[in-house]
C-alpha cells in the first residue's frame, strides 16, 4: 500500500465530529472530485463521486448517510489504470435530495431571480471557522490528493478535475491555495496534462499540511524519516569534509616531499639550517602525517604555525634552486 493510501485509510477512520464539520468534509470531497450532471430536458440533477480508494468511498458514503439519512448507490467498476484497480462510483440520483445536499453545502446557490448556479470555490461560510477550514482541506485531500513516499522525496499535490474549461479548475484550486496560505503552507499552481495541479515541494510545508488535516500518524512517520535523512546528511557532510581535508593533506605532503628530495639532490640536507633539516627529516620519515603530528615529532615540539613556516622556507628554497637549474 502506498504512503498516500495509508494516509487516506487513517484519515477515513477519524471521528466525524460535529454536523458542521461533517458538512465541511463532505463539501471538500464533492468540491474536489464530485460530478454534477443536469438533465437537459427536465433539469433534474444527479451527483456522483468516483474514487479508487475504498476507504474514501466508504467515508463519503457514511457522511451522506449521517447527514441526510439516505443510502447512496455504489457501483464498482474495474479500471485498467494502475493494474486493474477498482473504481468506486457513489451516486445520488434523486433530484430533490441532490439539490438539498448541494444547497446545504453552499455548492449550489440561487441568484435574485431564483436561478440556480454552481459555486466553483471554497464556500465563504467555511472561511470563518478555523476548524471547518481544516476539515474541508482534509476532504479535498481525500478526494484529489496524493503524497510521495517521504523516504524518496517531499511532494504533495491536489489535482483538479479534468475539464474542458481549464479556468474553472484554476479558480477552484486558487481558492484552496488561499486556505493553505492562512496556515503559511507554501504551494504552487501548475497546468499539467489537462489538469491544474496545486503542489507542495518543501518538507516543512508537507509536514504542516499533514498536521492541519489530522494525519498525525503519517506526520510522525514522515518526521522520523526526516530526522534519519538529516542525520545521514550530517554524516555524509562530515565524511566529505574529512575526505577533502585528507586529500589536501596528501597533496600537500606529496609536494613537500618532492621539494625536500630536490633540495637533497641539489644541495644536500646536511647543508640546511638545523630547524629546516629537522623538519625535512621528519617529513621524509612520516609522509602521511598531518602538520600537527609533524610538530609533535620534533624535539622540542613545535606548533602548527612553526611547522608551516619551516615548510614554506623549504618550498621557497626548492623554487630558488629550480630557477638555477
Amino acid at each position: 500500500m502506498t504512503f498516500s493510501a495509508l494516509l487516506k485509510k487513517d484519515l477515513s477512520k477519524l471521528p466525524f465530529g460535529t454536523k458542521k464539520q461533517q458538512q465541511a468534509e463532505l463539501s471538500g470531497i464533492i468540491g474536489s472530485i464530485g460530478v454534477i450532471e443536469v438533465n437537459a430536458t427536465n433539469g433534474n440533477m444527479t451527483l456522483g463521486v468516483k474514487t479508487e480508494n475504498p476507504a474514501v468511498a466508504a467515508r463519503y458514503y457514511q457522511l451522506i448517510k449521517e447527514l441526510y439519512g439516505i443510502k447512496s448507490k455504489i457501483t464498482i467498476e474495474k479500471t485498467k489504470k494502475f493494474k486493474e484497480h477498482r473504481g468506486y462510483l457513489i451516486s445520488v440520483n434523486e433530484n430533490e435530495i441532490v439539490k438539498r445536499i448541494l444547497t446545504g453545502l453552499k455548492i449550489l446557490s440561487y441568484n435574485i431571480k431564483g436561478q440556480a448556479f454552481f459555486s466553483n470555490q471554497v464556500p465563504e461560510n467555511l472561511k470563518k471557522n478555523h476548524t471547518q477550514i481544516k476539515v474541508y482541506i482534509r476532504g479535498v485531500f481525500l478526494g484529489c490528493g496524493s503524497v510521495s513516499n517521504p523516504e524518496k522525496t517531499y511532494h504533495l499535490e491536489l489535482v483538479g478535475k479534468k475539464s474542458s474549461n481549464g479556468a474553472n479548475q484554476s479558480t477552484y484550486l486558487q481558492s484552496i491555495k488561499g486556505l493553505l496560505d492562512t496556515f503559511e503552507i507554501k504551494s504552487n499552481l501548475i497546468y499539467r496534462k489537462s489538469h491544474w495541479v496545486l503542489y507542495l515541494k518543501e518538507g516543512e510545508s508537507v509536514a504542516v499540511f499533514l498536521s492541519v488535516i489530522g494525519a498525525h500518524r503519517g506526520l510522525l512517520e514522515m518526521e522520523n524519516i526526516r530526522i534519519i535523512k538529516e542525520m545521514r546528511n550530517d554524516v555524509n557532510r562530515q565524511v566529505n569534509c574529512e575526505t577533502a581535508n585528507l586529500n589536501k593533506t596528501v597533496i600537500a605532503s606529496y609536494e613537500q616531499v618532492g621539494d625536500i628530495l630536490f633540495i637533497k639532490e641539489k644541495l644536500g640536507l646536511k647543508n640546511l639550517p638545523r630547524n629546516l633539516y629537522d623538519i625535512a627529516e621528519v617529513r621524509l620519515n612520516y609522509p602521511d602525517a598531518s602538520i600537527k603530528e609533524l610538530g609533535q615529532c620534533l624535539d622540542p615540539p613545535v606548533g602548527k604555525s612553526g611547522v608551516y613556516h619551516r615548510l614554506r622556507k623549504l618550498n621557497q628554497l626548492a623554487e630558488d634552486l629550480r630557477l638555477k637549474v
